[in-house]
């Protein structure tokens, strides 16, 4: 299926250009999106074209390799007279992902649109643990719960939610609520948060007002900073 990009040819036949406008036609069909409602393959094409009346020049999808200069991850600059570029980029020089950003036109400021997402589950008890690592330079949230009884009926302290920050060296991370127990403010897990903790990267946590080692899991959202 070749693109003739001369064309028509002043100095062949009628037929002859048939043949390569014809060939043209396909070319665009195929390569816009001529397939129907609900194909599905790695060859299917983000645009429905030639498809129906209520499809065409509309988007299936989108799909879009990480935007890149020179075959490094970049932010692309934004058009004239347009008010903003949404694209597909590497999250960061320490995490590999290919997320959605948005640069905005009037202050040209970048966000990152999709978070970036981690999920597991860790034991924890009275002692600090390594949760996770983290990417450098990134923030994000913390949810943190657990179904293991421990003996204690204030879910409370069987859900924790907290916040992170983190530069080139080190991870900074707080809860969100503080629960007080006979003037003593604790919570149902504690994350660390200190500059000379050894962990760098490491989200560390520990059971705060009731020391029970049991498995928690975690939910982790983050954006590049």
């Amino acid at each position: 299926m070749p693109w003739n990009s001369t064309w028509p040819v002043g100095n062949v036949s009628v037929k002859v250009n048939r043949t390569s406008g014809q060939q043209n036609t396909t070319y665009i069909e195929t390569t816009m999106g001529n397939s129907v409602v609900g194909t599905n393959t790695t060859s299917t094409r983000d645009h429905f074209w030639n498809v129906g009346s209520n499809e065409d020049g509309r988007h299936r999808f989108i799909q879009s390799p990480g935007f890149t200069v020179g075959g490094n991850p970049a932010d692309p600059v934004i058009g004239t007279g347009m008010s903003g570029v949404i694209y597909l980029r590497t999250v960061s020089v320490n995490e590999p992902r290919k997320e959605i950003f948005y640069r905005e036109g009037l202050s040209s400021q970048i966000y990152q649109v999709s978070p970036s997402y981690l999920t597991g589950t860790v034991n924890i008890g009275s002692s600090y643990v390594n949760v996770i690592a983290v990417p450098a330079n990134t923030y994000g949230e913390i949810f943190m719960y657990s179904t293991t009884e421990d003996g204690n009926s204030d879910v409370r302290y069987s859900t924790q939610t907290g916040f992170f920050r983190s530069n080139a060296t080190l991870t900074y991370a707080w809860a969100y609520t503080n629960i007080t127990d006979n003037s003593r403010t604790s919570n149902g897990l504690e994350f660390l948060n200190k500059s000379s903790d050894v962990n760098s990267q490491f989200i560390r946590a520990r059971v705060g007002q009731y020391p029970t080692g049991k498995s928690w899991k975690y939910k982790i959202t983050y954006r590049a900073i």
